[in-house]
């Protein structure tokens, strides 16, 4: 689950609800108690702070009108300023940092019809920086970013001879052909001596006749090295009601824990068992510039938005995903919302809005009104459906919990009536339309629910020998948010760009449950503090096997004097003192005896096999250190019953070996 930090931006929004709400008087608040349904509450909200000409003043978007706002724009003093920068790196052969520069001025540049050639000329620059750095796809892509956007004619030639030699280096030669070909044709249009031109001229030629002796072209073979990023493999099929689990999970309902994941099948430890992308994603705004803002993937060579200078894509296809939906609508936002300081759970609580049309809702709004008509039997995970019938704990809520909940959606919706998003005018002197109170309610929905059902998105760096995760963004996943929590978990979650991925870190037996964690863990934090963080957190009592039983951290189990064996028979844990001198030990469970001996052997063997996977772990070799790993905890989990300080250590370390194949930088 997510743990947010403290939102960035002008004057926090929890400030703003405080003035808001010491403004109402006792009968504004019945009225608001009394609210029978969620598009009253917007209304009575959206009435008193949003609609043009009302007494209260809590709350104005023209409060918005910061240096926020006065930045938010393209601004191309400043990019040539960076550009320039970019410059004098790339001329120290620094090409590391003249990339950086050059890819904050393309970010920086507007796309205006004064400053289009300056932009080619910016991304121009940048291939060259690729180029050097060898990262010849990219290269590629700018050159062709740099011709779209009007790179002068008499230049033209560098910029073909510079993709020439990137398909050379890709092995793509019939291309390489071809524009060596097209930078002989610029090479008449350029401005160089006429001996310059020539010298030119003779070393393309050279490399024209090269490749025309090459068979390979005249046989247009292209070999090409990229590769598409394999999935994870599922463990067996995926599962036919939950396709994002694997058929190993089944999905059970009981009063006491709700919906909730079991193993329907014994599961070996290191299985895959669920993949599953985001229905919603939002990057932190400190990550904007580093990360996609569409995928989350670390950017070398971000594309911008043609309209402001506060997101970054990875690729032709992530710019379109978010131009054609999300940001189409949130682009003029950005100054409101980074301003008002708003948490990014309430950004998810948006873009679950802004990256579909208003049609989509309202072709939804039957169902959502009638749960009868609900699918039960399936759970895909775009589905809205889905996500919408998340847990909100609404009915054990404050009324100020609501209100401030209701103040964020009113806010939202009044931003979202300043786009193309409602067809209707965004005249704010008139009444709220029923959709726009439907949409209203819909975000006041979302932030209910997402309070509990939110996820961190994390990216893993190595320090030395020391990983490091850090919080780059949030998502929603319907279907993971179906797994409990315990303070002992059964899985690891790691994410590759926004979609996640579930292993589990030990055998599950059939019928077992399938838990992941919301923060606390009982190897690190003491029961009484891992309960009062979950209740103040997620408003429930864990009742997990670790808090049952109360069982020790790692720091207190050095001192344990005392091993849980497992029972050969019937499984059941079997107390016995390191000091021990029997070589039989009786069950109390079944009354049968297990040998002693053989136990401690194993124990013996394992302290080897663990200081041999560490090893390989230390040095980074994670894919064999991982199945050393996995060996290791399958002899221990047969012979010894948690807790047990060998046995928590290699699960850990099998979680810091997966997270390896996740996001990282």
């Amino acid at each position: 689950m997510m743990n947010e930090p403290s939102p960035p931006g002008g004057e926090s929004f929890s400030i703003r609800h405080d003035r808001f709400r010491n403004i109402l008087k006792p009968s504004d608040w019945d009225e608001f108690t009394k609210s029978t349904d969620d598009k009253q509450k917007i209304k009575f909200v959206y009435e008193r702070l949003y609609a043009h000409g009302q007494a209260f003043a809590g709350d104005s978007n023209n409060k918005y009108s910061t240096e926020e706002e006065s930045t938010s724009y393209k601004n191309g003093v400043k990019a040539l300023e960076m550009k320039k920068s970019g410059t004098n790196y790339f001329q120290k052969s620094d090409y590391r940092n003249a990339l950086n520069w050059y890819s904050l001025a393309v970010l920086h540049c507007p796309q205006t019809k004064d400053w289009k050639e300056q932009l080619s000329i910016i991304y121009a620059n940048r291939s060259a920086c690729l180029y050097h750095l060898e990262n010849y796809d990219l290269a590629i892509s700018d050159i062709q970013q740099a011709l779209d956007h009007g790179y002068p004619k008499d230049l033209r030639y560098k910029v073909y001879d510079r993709k020439a030699r990137c398909f050379l280096a890709t092995k793509q030669l019939k291309l390489a052909l071809e524009s060596f070909r097209t930078t002989i044709q610029y090479l008449d249009d350029s401005r160089l001596s006429f001996d310059e031109r020539r010298k030119r001229q003779l070393d393309v030629q050279i490399m024209l006749t090269m490749l025309d002796k090459d068979k390979h072209v005249k046989n247009g073979i292209i070999e090409t090295s990229t590769k598409k990023p394999e999935e994870p493999e599922m463990d067996g099929s995926r599962n036919d009601a939950y396709p994002a689990f694997s058929n190993a999970v089944s999905i059970e309902y009981n009063e006491t824990e709700g919906r909730h994941a079991v193993a329907g099948r014994d599961v070996p430890v290191g299985k895959v068992l669920l993949v599953e992308r985001a229905y919603a994603s939002v990057l932190l705004r400190e990550y904007n510039h580093s990360h996609c803002t569409n995928c989350f993937v670390r950017l070398v060579a971000p594309l911008p938005c043609p309209d402001c200078e506060r997101v970054a894509f990875c690729s032709e296809f992530c710019k379109r995903t978010a131009l054609e939906s999300y940001h189409a609508i949130e682009c003029s936002m950005l100054p409101a919302l980074f301003s008002a300081g708003v948490s990014i759970t309430c950004l998810i609580a948006l873009r679950i809005i802004t990256q579909r049309p208003l049609k989509y809702f309202i072709d939804l709004r039957s169902k959502l009104l009638n749960h009868t008509l609900r699918p039960r039997d399936e759970h895909e995970p775009d589905n809205y459906i889905n996500l919408y019938d998340l847990v909100t704990h609404r009915e054990t809520r404050s009324v100020e919990d609501i209100l401030h909940r209701t103040h964020v959606a009113a806010f939202y919706l009044s931003c979202l009536k300043k786009t193309n998003y409602f067809t209707t005018d965004c005249d704010t002197n008139r009444r709220l339309t029923d959709d726009e109170l439907f949409i209203g309610s819909l975000l006041l929905h979302h932030l209910l629910l997402l309070q509990f059902n939110a996820f961190e998105v994390s990216e893993l760096r190595q320090l030395d020998n020391e990983q490091q995760t850090v919080f780059i963004g949030g998502s929603v996943y319907p279907t993971l948010a179906l797994l409990n929590h315990s303070c002992d978990p059964c899985v690891v979650r790691y994410h590759r760009g926004t979609t996640v991925v579930v292993h589990n870190i030990r055998e599950l037996h059939a019928g077992e449950a399938i838990t992941e964690n919301y923060g606390p863990m009982f190897m690190y934090h003491p029961k009484e503090e891992r309960l009062q963080k979950l209740k103040n957190r997620y408003w429930f009592e864990c009742n997990c096997i670790a808090c049952c039983q109360d069982w020790p951290t790692l720091e207190q189990m050095k001192t344990n004097t005392s091993l849980r064996i497992r029972c050969k028979h019937c499984k059941n844990a079997i107390t016995v003192t390191t000091e021990s001198m029997e070589f039989v030990v009786h069950c109390m469970v079944c009354s049968k005896t297990t040998k002693l001996l053989p136990v401690l052997k194993v124990l013996q063997d394992t302290e080897n096999k663990y200081s041999v996977a560490k090893r390989l772990m230390d040095k980074h070799n994670y894919e064999k250190a991982l199945a050393e790993f996995m060996i290791l905890l399958s002899l221990l989990h047969k012979h010894m019953v948690p807790p047990f300080r060998d046995y928590h250590l290699c699960q850990q370390a099998i979680k810091q070996c997966m997270l390896t194949f996740g996001n990282k930088l």
